[in-house]
């Protein structure tokens, strides 16, 4: 078996594992008073299974795969993004299209994309504020337009570039940093609702606690073990006790960084789209910082195609 078939299958019988522990947990805390509620538990294990399931078909189809996968989850964190901040309907048009020529042009030509991809799409966002004038927001609406594509398409482009780089193997790569970064996100929230006691960022987000940033690790380390007889040989074992700090860290920074943004905009979600978790952007905050910082540590370190 390829490491991309390894990958896939045990990210198929994870999902499967976890979805039964998520209906046992519910069914053991069904009408106990406090804690967290059964409801809960089975809506976001529903929507972790689901999303599992969309990721592994992506990855086991290549680059097509991939660009049609976080194409649409760009196409949806963006739509979102412009909901929260209020953009016009032009600026939000145009921040879903360029998202899908980011990604596109990554699946087609690789990182070589950026060489036009930059500054075509700098130049576009430059007409806006003179075509479209609007003194009282044109700039400001234009600079929050620009940090969506920033932080939205650009990071999840990283993924594509994995794949497209190095194949089967980029794929499985993609498929264990998700892992990660959903254990790591459900030990944050398990240990910091059972035994958590002082907040980590009060600020952005209240709920947080340092307590929980040892679940992070926990669960970012258990996430990723279940990877390492197929990402060894590949990646080497150095590489991959690196990234269980880097998922945990990645992770936390890439919540608060999307907490950071809904505080400013005055919601408590960014959308009603995944049952128990809200909106899609609330689900892939901690992948998209986690595979850019992945892809990078990969290549700069010279871990070989």
């Amino acid at each position: 078996m390829t490491p991309l078939d390894q990958a896939s299958a045990i990210l198929l019988i994870g999902s499967i594992a976890g979805m039964a522990g998520a209906v046992a947990f519910a069914l053991v805390r069904r009408g106990r008073p406090g804690g967290v509620s059964s409801r809960t538990v089975l809506a976001r294990g529903g929507s972790y299974a689901l999303l599992a399931l969309l990721l592994n078909a992506a990855a086991r189809t290549g680059v097509p795969g991939m660009v049609v996968l976080t194409g649409a989850i760009s196409a949806a964190g963006l739509y979102e993004w412009g909901r929260m901040f209020g953009l016009p309907l032009h600026h939000r048009v145009a921040i879903i299209i360029a998202g899908l020529l980011i990604i596109g042009g990554i699946g087609r030509e690789g990182v070589h994309a950026t060489d036009w991809l930059v500054g075509g799409l700098v130049l576009a966002g430059a007409l806006w504020p003179v075509v479209r004038s609007d003194t009282g927001r044109a700039i400001r609406d234009l600079g929050t337009a620009a940090v969506g594509v920033a932080l939205i398409p650009v990071l999840l482009a990283h993924g594509v570039a994995l794949v497209v780089e190095r194949g089967g193997a980029g794929g499985a790569l993609f498929l264990a940093l998700a892992t990660g970064c959903a254990f790591s996100d459900v030990g944050a929230f398990v240990v910091g609702k059972t035994w958590g006691r002082h907040q980590l960022a009060p600020t952005l987000s209240p709920n947080k606690t340092r307590e929980g940033m040892v679940g992070n690790f926990a669960g970012a380390a258990l996430g990723l073990a279940v990877f390492t007889p197929t990402l060894a040989g590949v990646y080497g074992a150095p590489f991959l006790v690196a990234m269980v700090p880097l998922v945990a860290l990645g992770s936390v920074w890439g919540d608060l960084l999307e907490s950071a943004a809904k505080r400013e905009a005055g919601v408590k979600d960014a959308g009603r789209w995944l049952p128990g978790f809200g909106g899609i952007l609330d689900r892939i905050d901690s992948l998209l910082i986690t595979v850019a910082l992945a892809y990078w540590i990969a290549r700069l370190a010279g871990v070989p195609l």
